[in-house]
Order: structure tokens, then C-alpha cells, then sequence
């Protein structure tokens, strides 16, 4: 089941309902991606091609909420960006993964698509605009962590660093 690359925008424009926040785990089922969440899976994610070719997608259902989201967005960046291949049929994801700190060009890639599929741009300057919304507030109307928010609105320039 591996496809043509697509864009995180790519994703929202032929999988989101426009709502926000943005629903990761309908994206992925919409996808075609199986989505199994497990409370004993010993990271945080991880994404595999089957070999039936279906792709699988489990989350570790103990962490945080936003945690869990961006996780799940993280492991579509992985199957939406072609990091799934005939050789490469796993990506499992500790929590360090998801560091500002990473330097996996392929993790750095996922974080970067996962960023752009919870947080739109778009959404985000509308939000901002119908209202002087906190970074907090921001980040509770997306469902992410203030962390995440806070570097989306310096990459999209909303917020100097």
C-alpha cells in the first residue's frame, strides 16, 4: 500500500473535515491506515507496512493526549512522505523522536509534517485574527502542547523566537 508522496497540506486537503482541532486518527483511517492504540507497546509509536501490503499504525495509548496526537500525526508524515519502503517497513518512535533536538533527517521531516497537520496554517491565522488568543489557549483549541504551538507560530512567522 505505499503511494506518492503527499504534502502535509496535500493530506488536509483531501482528508480533513476543516474542523479543528484537526482529527489525526480519522486522517489516518481515511488514508487507508489501520489505527490500533496499545497501553504496552514500549514507545510511543510506530508505523509498519504488513505483508499484505496494509499499513499499520499503533499508538501508545498511555501517554497524554497531546502526545498521542502528535504521535499519530508524526507516524502519518512518516507513511505520507515515503519514508515506508520495500526496505524500510518500520518506523518505531521513542519519545525522543519528538525533541526540538532531533537530527534524524527522517524524524526532523515527521515532526515538521505532523506540526503542519495538527496546527494549519491557515486555521491558526484565523483563529488568531477573531481573537488575541494566548499561546495557551492556542494550544488547547488545537489540542497540542504550548511547546509545539510555540515553535508552529515561529516557523509561520506569527511569533518572533
Amino acid at each position: 500500500m505505499l503511494h506518492n508522496l503527499m504534502s502535509a497540506q496535500e493530506v488536509l486537503e483531501a482528508h480533513w473535515d476543516g474542523d479543528v482541532p484537526v482529527r489525526p486518527i480519522a486522517i489516518a483511517q481515511a488514508m487507508g491506515i489501520q489505527v490500533f492504540k496499545s497501553i504496552d507497546l514500549g514507545c510511543s509509536g510506530q508505523i509498519s507496512v504488513l505483508d499484505g501490503g496494509e499499513v499499520e499504525l499503533i499508538f501508545n495509548d498511555g501517554e497524554p493526549l497531546v502526545r498521542k496526537r502528535f504521535t499519530v500525526a508524526h507516524e502519518i508524515g512518516h507513511f505520507a512522505l515515503g519514508h515506508l519502503s520495500e526496505s524500510t517497513r518500520l518506523f518505531r518512535d521513542e519519545v525522543a523522536a519528538f525533541s526540538s533536538k532531533v537530527r534524524d533527517p527522517k524524524e526532523v521531516q515527521a515532526n515538521r509534517f505532523a506540526a503542519q497537520l495538527l496546527m494549519p496554517a491557515d486555521a491558526l491565522r484565523l483563529a488568531i485574527q477573531q481573537g488575541g488568543k494566548t499561546i495557551s489557549q492556542l494550544a488547547e483549541m488545537f489540542r497540542v502542547s504550548e511547546v509545539a504551538m510555540k515553535f508552529r507560530l515561529i516557523n509561520l512567522g506569527m511569533l518572533r523566537g
